[in-house]
């Protein structure tokens, strides 16, 4: 049997009615994310934004792990703080949701991923903060935000050693993708920082006291095909499901 893999979706407004048309929202995620677990073994299962916390807890009972994917901004509310200048879109009924799915999905030791804005979900959701705008908070700070396909790697990141991140990449440096403009501020008390960019930005954290709970700032679902060390991060949330 492949394990089941819950993967959270975001939204937007419009779709099939129209960019704009109010009050008509449509889920979504980049199909890169279940085609990445289907490859490694795992059986992917979409989580639509409308839930409550009966029935995050009734799909957490049903998936043997769970990937929190990229979106908008979380909302500052959530980690104690004012909307900042360089503040981009929020949902908060997709931060509910996936902040709930987050602190339930941890509490329950389940196997997560979690990438780009889903790393800063487990942050917040484990009582960390966020830089609501790099460029405007981080001096000297080096692009995030990329212009070119996510199969393209941009810029390196370093991995501290002793970390669940290097015994699964096995290097202290790699080339990753970047496209997000908000990161890390201060980890959670339970989270170690697993990773820096060269300006100091954190690109990974980890919960040591966890079965397999691991935070990405990149793209691992854009580069997976091409890019060996995407493809390690799913295949250890696969393995990490059985044990």
């Amino acid at each position: 049997m492949r394990p089941l893999i819950g993967i959270t979706c975001s939204r937007l407004v419009g779709g099939a009615w129209g960019l704009y048309s109010p009050g008509h929202y449509m889920d979504y995620t980049f199909s890169a994310y279940s085609e990445a677990v289907l490859a490694v073994g795992g059986a992917p299962l979409v989580i639509p934004a409308a839930q409550n916390e009966e029935s995050i807890q009734g799909i957490l009972n049903l998936v043997s792990g769970l990937i929190l994917t990229g979106g908008p901004d979380v909302h500052p509310r959530f980690y104690g703080e004012q909307p900042l200048e360089g503040l981009g879109e929020v949902d908060e009924g997709l931060d509910l949701m996936e902040l709930e799915a987050a602190k339930a999905a941890v509490a329950k030791d389940l196997p997560v991923l979690a990438i780009c804005r889903g790393i800063q979900v487990l942050n917040v959701s484990q009582g960390g903060t966020l830089h609501q705008d790099i460029a405007a908070r981080v001096p000297a700070c080096i692009s995030h935000g990329q212009k070119a396909d996510k199969t393209v790697l941009t810029h390196t990141v370093r991995i501290e050693r002793e970390t669940r991140l290097f015994t699964i990449i096995g290097s202290e440096e790699i080339w990753v993708n970047s496209k997000h403009h908000q990161a890390v501020k201060a980890a959670a008390p339970r989270l170690a920082v697993s990773a820096r960019a060269s300006d100091g930005v954190i690109e990974a954290v980890e919960h040591p006291g966890k079965r397999f709970v691991l935070g990405v700032q990149w793209h691992p679902e854009g580069a997976w095909q091409q890019d060996p060390y995407s493809r390690k991060l799913f295949q250890a949330l696969i393995e990490a499901t059985s044990r």
